[in-house]
């Protein structure tokens, strides 16, 4: 299954400009939970440092209404930036 992202859903939910989920190189993962959250941002971690794969970006953000893990690659000149509870 392949998912296009779409530049007008992007703006609605406040995404950037040039965000890497519309390059289909991001991806946000819903949580329960902080607790969750931290899983999962520790289990992408791991998973980076045992395979030697680069990311872009690594962090933990919510709103109001939920909290999320965003995790992003990119091709070349990925930045490892780890971020946790940015409020959106």
């Amino acid at each position: 299954m392949k998912i296009k992202p779409c530049s007008h859903e992007n703006k609605a939910v406040g995404g950037a400009t040039g965000s890497n989920h519309l390059t289909g190189c991001a991806v946000d993962i819903r949580c329960k939970g902080i607790e969750q959250a931290i899983r999962y941002a520790f289990i992408l971690l791991d998973i980076s440092e045992e395979s030697g794969e680069s990311f872009d970006e690594l962090l933990i953000e919510k709103s109001s209404k939920s909290i999320w893990v965003h995790f992003a690659v990119r091709a070349s000149e990925n930045r490892h930036k780890v971020d946790f509870l940015n409020k959106k």
